[in-house]
């Protein structure tokens, strides 16, 4: 049985196995973020060497020129999908050699090419590593095996990464021939938690709508189920509905076109009909009279209310002391996870300019608050 982790402990495996240029294997179900962690921890490992992060694949021609000329710059992600490639994309095409017929080179992939340069840096990420056909596997053997792409060798720097999904998937995925598995280490990334979620959710400026609904529906982190018809909620189906609804509004036609192609007819319902709650209550009223929380009693009304007032503070519409009085109903009430999720995203939504972390420690006021849930900004 491989071993599990969750996305922080990948993060920190994969930083490790950087270090020490071994190749690391990442299996999981889809839709959980194993690209995500592999991409964010690119980026941390750019920063830390100073050097800029670039993703090969999301570059133009030009770009790439630059970055293959000046390879000390650059920290690049070499993303390659296997099961798009055919055995010829990875090892290349023939070239006779014009001085000597009896000799072939090989005209390789620029980004192959570039993995050879002296100072270069990155991470290679075979993603969908067991979809591809066997055929294609067996082309990468060498490059995981010897870390050799034509007959030169992969620069010391990089560090070699394959992701596939698992046989329960329905994926029709292929399975990996034991020397190949032999050459790295392996790992099974699991579903997040909702607070992990929620932590990566915030960073990635998820719409407080979604996560508010996330931490009242926690199951839509991952809603499979292959005999109910219904689309398939994932992670990056929440990431995909952020990105389309976040200039929509509620009322709108579109908006329920967008839910229901994004994350399935069912769960998009329950969503529209918790965004639709600020129809039910006068969020003004809320503000300047927080007790009336109190006569609050329907948990999704608690959930879609902090999501809004999060919103409404990051978009400099309400002040810290809102944010206290608000937090000091909700405490009162024996709501705690309430206060810790608004804290949480108040904090990580202002990151950029640490308002929330700085208006708390200029703060004078209900210290027993204070102390009861710093924690979850100091952490």
């Amino acid at each position: 049985m491989t071993y599990k982790v969750n996305h922080k402990e990948l993060n920190e495996m994969l930083k490790e196995y950087y270090k020490k240029k071994l190749a690391l294997f990442v299996f999981g179900t889809f839709g959980i973020g194993k690209s995500f962690v592999v991409r964010d921890t690119a980026r941390e490992i750019a920063k830390e060497r100073k050097r800029t992060f670039i993703e090969w694949n999301k570059i133009t021609r030009e770009e790439k020129d630059k970055v293959y000329n000046n390879p000390k710059d650059y920290f690049v992600l070499v993303d390659i999908r296997l099961s798009e490639f055919d055995s010829t994309d990875i090892k290349g095409l023939p070239n006779f050699n014009k001085n000597n017929d009896e000799i072939i080179d090989w005209r390789i992939p620029y980004w192959a090419k570039f993995l050879t340069l002296k100072d270069s840096d990155g991470i290679l990420f075979f993603d969908e590593v067991n979809l591809a056909p066997p055929l294609v596997i067996s082309s990468v053997y060498k490059i995981i095996y010897d870390r050799v792409v034509d007959d030169s060798k992969i620069y010391d720097n990089w560090l070699i990464v394959g992701a596939g999904n698992l046989d329960s998937d329905r994926a029709f995925t292929h399975t990996l021939p034991a020397p190949v598995r032999d050459r790295g280490g392996e790992a099974e990334l699991v579903v997040s938690t909702i607070d992990d979620w929620t932590e990566w959710a915030i960073q990635n400026d998820v719409d407080s709508r979604i996560v508010g609904f996330a931490n009242f529906k926690p199951s839509i982190l991952h809603n499979v189920d292959y005999n109910n018809n219904q689309k398939f909620t994932t992670t990056r189906g929440l990431e995909r509905l952020s990105n389309l609804i976040k200039d929509l509004k509620v009322e709108s036609k579109t908006f329920e076109l967008m839910c229901c192609s994004s994350i399935g007819e069912g769960i998009a319902k329950e969503f529209i009909a918790f965004c639709k709650i600020k129809d039910k209550m006068d969020l003004d009223k809320i503000i300047k009279n927080p007790k009336l929380i109190e006569k609050i009693t329907d948990i999704s009304v608690k959930y879609f209310l902090v999501s809004a007032i999060t919103e409404k503070y990051k978009n400099n519409k309400l002040n810290f002391n809102d944010i206290m009085g608000i937090s000091e109903v909700l405490d009162k009430i024996n709501n705690p996870e309430f206060v810790a999720l608004l804290w949480k995203m108040c904090s990580v939504y202002t990151s950029k300019n640490n308002r929330f972390k700085k208006e708390f420690c200029d703060y004078k006021g209900n210290d027993d608050l204070i102390n009861k849930y710093s924690n979850y900004l100091l952490s």
